[in-house]
């Protein structure tokens, strides 16, 4: 119980603070969803993850088998929550929805700053390599699942890749490879604007959950939701990081990745293809609410067994 305490106060519950404290004002500043992700998705994030990415002191050989396992990860829980929402009986487009919110966890809002908080910085990179997986496969395969046949889908995937995330991560991966060091006059700015990522991320989700609609709560797929994000999940993870032979901190990285609430892009999707958008805003703010005790608990998990 004293470790728990210890973890939920140190790690968790500051980063859910910032949450909370997005969620209180946003009533009243109203400021626009739309811009703070642009900020976030556009200049800070990117900024973050070339600074990280490039000033890592871990070699890129340890980087390549958390690319393939983040995929293989995801492609195996998605047919999970698919067929889980089937044996379940639920309606037919819950199935994608689950499998995606099953595979797709917050990992860049939220995993970044735990892995940060929980690991020390080391651990950065991998979480990083955890959110440029989930970002790519989201916004290919989510958009293969969720959208309608339609001649659009083209255009509607090319808008999904129209950020500098997959690019940035592209970036600093090539900076550490080839042992670049870029300048001050750039390096230092990146630094500043990596270092509001964190508080920046966590305060915009607490507004994103506020601005979340929510106006009916079903309660058998919001239970299967939970079980499979926050049980099925990380329980996968340790087991196929186990199975690969992968170094303790790299397995402890990933399966708190892995832990982590369902990710808010889901809602987006949801939105723009007209499909299961209270069942996965409501699964968000669910998730995102319950997240300091199953993050925590999953935090000690990895730390004593």
């Amino acid at each position: 119980m004293a470790l728990f305490l210890d973890i939920l106060t140190k790690v968790t519950l500051p980063i859910i603070a910032l949450v909370v404290l997005g969620y209180a004002l946003q009533g009243r500043l109203k400021l626009d969803i739309g811009t703070l992700n642009r900020i976030q998705v556009y200049v800070v994030m990117p900024a973050f993850l070339v600074h990280f990415l490039a000033t890592a002191k871990q070699p890129l050989s340890a980087i390549w088998p958390v690319l393939g396992l983040g995929m293989l990860l995801f492609s195996l829980l998605v047919p999970i929550g698919w067929i889980t929402a089937h044996v379940f009986r639920q309606r037919s487009s819950l199935g994608p929805m689950m499998g995606l919110g099953s595979g797709y966890a917050n990992v860049g809002f939220f995993g970044i700053p735990v892995a940060q908080l929980a690991f020390g910085s080391g651990s950065v990179i991998y979480m990083s390599v955890m959110t440029a997986v989930a970002t790519i496969l989201i916004c290919t395969l989510g958009v293969a699942l969720l959208a309608p046949a339609s001649s659009s889908r083209l255009g509607k995937l090319k808008s999904a890749f129209a950020t500098p995330l997959m690019p940035s991560v592209a970036l600093g991966l090539a900076l550490r490879g080839l042992d670049v060091e870029l300048p001050p006059m750039v390096a230092q700015p990146m630094l500043l604007l990596g270092a509001i990522f964190t508080p920046l991320a966590l305060y915009t989700l607490g507004a994103q959950v506020a601005e979340a609609k929510v106006s009916r709560f079903e309660a058998v797929p919001q239970m299967l939701m939970l079980v499979l994000r926050f049980l099925v999940a990380p329980a996968l993870a340790w087991m196929l990081c186990d199975a690969f032979g992968f170094a303790r901190e790299i397995t402890n990285v990933i399966v708190v990745a892995a832990a982590t609430p369902v990710g808010v892009l889901l809602t987006v999707f949801a939105v723009e293809y007209k499909t299961e958008q209270e069942f996965i805003s409501a699964a968000v703010v669910i998730s995102t609410a319950l997240s300091p005790i199953f993050v925590t608990a999953w935090v000690i998990a990895v730390r004593v067994l």
